[in-house]
Order: structure tokens, then C-alpha cells, then sequence
């Protein structure tokens, strides 16, 4: 088995996965995540803050020790990255930082690449049996939305849009959120009607933190999470008692949110308003997502790549 490393890094949290490969099989050795917040207020100031940019390269700065522990050189890591690098104006330099101080080379994908590497670590979830799955991955910025055929593994239809729990949040508190909203949906209502369901396959942090919230879990336990079921309805009811807690109040609560209990009520909302417009009723929550997809086909093909 070759051990690898792959690094997500989003718009909300800096995601680690180191692991042993053989063809379809991982055996895991590090698993991280850190919410560090890279593309809060973003749509605003049209770049990093550097708060954001130094709280993730810290947490970047922490991986590489991790992935040396492991003698795994940083240069061979797979390191991506998604929307909030995809349009910040000084991305550049802060991937030009990254990579002259830590090693790592970052790899900004295309919204079809972070569904593609989503859709394959979703797929290394040996409990999904339907045939046809639809995919929703909420990130800080942005929202995949992604039908596939599990047999074959074809794509039949997926979109990126440019709303996440983030995004969300920072147009709440500026006020135009209903307008973005409504933009938003009326851009994409056709590729919504395309990946409508009965039941909705949910991952990246969000939606895994709600499983751990609807499991009453102060910490969070992978092994809880990963391949929870539960109805809409109670999603609603989940919402409804903890939609008037402040951010204090769910942190204590949850404790594992950390950073996350910032923008925890915002993707809970953009989540039931993704999931009104694709119909489903059931809810099926998987801890796989980006990072083990870029861990098990290990390059990113140059398709999926944007040069910046």
C-alpha cells in the first residue's frame, strides 16, 4: 500500500487525509479538519483578509508536520483548493506563500473538478446501494449539486453554485441575501429540476455537523455520522429548536463546532432551501467528500485545473 496525503482547502475549513492506498482501498492514518474561515467576507472586500489567510496557514503549516511525521514529502501532496481561491484577487499570493514557505503545491480546481473528486470519495462508501444518486457538498462559498450513475460511476449532471454557508451568512448580515437568493435559484432552475430525489446524499462539514447535532454529539464521531439517515421533517424540527441559540450558546452545546458554530445556522438554512427545490424527503449524510477523492485517484486531471 502507497501512503499518500491529500489537503482540501475550502472556503469555511483546511481538511487532511492521510492514508494507505491500494487501488480502492484506504486505510487511514491522519484525518483533520480546521475551520479557518478563508472566505469569510469575501464577496465584499473581493480578497483574503489576512486574519483568514494566516489562520489557514497555520493550519497548512501544521499539516506538512503531520505529513513529514508520516515521511511524506509536501511536494507529493495533493493539495486543492475551491471557490473562495477560485476569485479572491490575492489568491495568488497567497498560493505563491504556501508553496515557497510550506512546500505544498496547490491545485485550484473548476466547480466540474470539485464535483468529480467529491462524487468519487462519496462513491468509496461501500453502504450506498442505489443505482442513481444526488449529490449536495455546501461549502463556505459555493454548493455542488451532482447526479451520478454508482454502477458505472458517470457524472450525469452536475453544477457548482456560487453560494455556500459562508456566502450565505455574509449576505445575511449585509442584507442582501433574498436577492442573491432568488438570482441564484432562477440561474440554476433547470440543473435543479436535473438532480431532483427522494433522497439527498449530503457532504462536507455542514451537513456532517448536523448529524452530529441530531445525534446530541458534543464531539464529533466519524463513525456515528458517516451513513446517518433521518427525514426532512426532523431536519425542520432540528432547525426550529436551535434556530434562536446565538453562537455562544451552540458552542457550548456542541463543542466540536468550534468555528463552524458561526455560520452552523446559515448552512442549516441554505440547506433546506437547496433541498425544497430538488424535492427529497430522506436524508443521507456520508463523511466522504473531496478529500478522499483526489486520496484514491491521486492527479488531478489538467481538465479540472485553473491556473492562477
Amino acid at each position: 500500500m502507497k501512503k499518500i496525503a491529500s489537503i482540501d482547502i475550502g472556503s469555511n475549513s483546511i481538511l487532511l487525509l492521510i492514508g494507505e492506498v491500494d487501488k480502492e482501498n484506504i486505510l487511514v492514518l491522519e484525518n483533520e479538519a480546521n475551520v479557518t474561515g478563508l472566505g469569510r467576507d469575501l464577496d465584499k472586500n473581493g480578497e483574503f483578509l489576512l486574519e483568514s489567510m494566516n489562520d489557514s496557514f497555520n493550519v497548512l503549516s501544521s499539516y506538512v508536520d503531520l505529513c513529514i511525521k508520516h515521511h511524506i514529502n509536501p511536494c507529493d501532496v495533493v493539495v486543492t483548493a475551491t471557490e473562495a481561491t477560485r476569485v479572491a484577487n490575492n489568491a495568488p499570493d497567497f498560493i505563491a506563500k504556501v508553496n515557497n514557505e510550506l512546500g505544498l503545491n496547490i491545485t485550484v480546481l473548476t466547480g466540474e473538478g470539485e464535483a468529480y473528486y467529491s462524487t468519487a470519495g462519496i462513491l468509496f462508501d461501500s453502504q450506498i446501494q442505489d443505482e442513481q444518486i444526488s449529490i449536495m457538498d455546501i461549502g463556505g462559498a459555493s454548493t455542488e449539486l451532482i447526479k451520478v450513475d454508482t454502477k458505472t460511476k458517470k457524472i450525469l449532471h452536475s453544477f457548482s453554485m456560487p453560494i455556500g454557508a459562508v456566502r450565505w451568512n455574509n449576505w445575511k448580515s449585509s442584507g442582501v441575501l433574498d436577492e442573491k437568493l432568488s438570482e441564484i435559484f432562477d440561474n440554476y432552475s433547470e440543473s435543479l429540476e436535473k438532480v431532483h430525489t427522494s433522497k439527498l446524499y449530503c457532504v462536507a462539514g455542514t451537513m456532517t455537523s448536523v448529524g452530529s447535532i441530531y445525534l446530541g454529539h458534543k464531539d464529533f464521531k466519524e463513525k456515528d455520522v458517516n451513513g446517518l439517515e433521518f427525514k426532512i421533517e426532523s431536519l425542520k424540527d432540528l432547525h426550529e429548536r436551535h434556530m434562536d441559540k446565538t453562537v455562544e450558546e451552540m458552542l457550548i452545546i456542541y463543542p466540536f463546532l468550534g468555528k463552524r458554530s458561526q455560520t452552523i445556522h446559515s448552512g442549516i438554512d441554505l440547506a433546506m432551501a437547496i433541498m425544497e427545490k430538488v424535492g427529497n424527503n430522506q436524508i443521507y449524510i456520508s463523511t466522504y467528500g473531496l478529500r478522499y477523492g483526489t486520496l484514491l485517484l491521486g492527479e488531478i486531471k489538467d481538465e479540472f485545473i485553473i491556473n492562477r
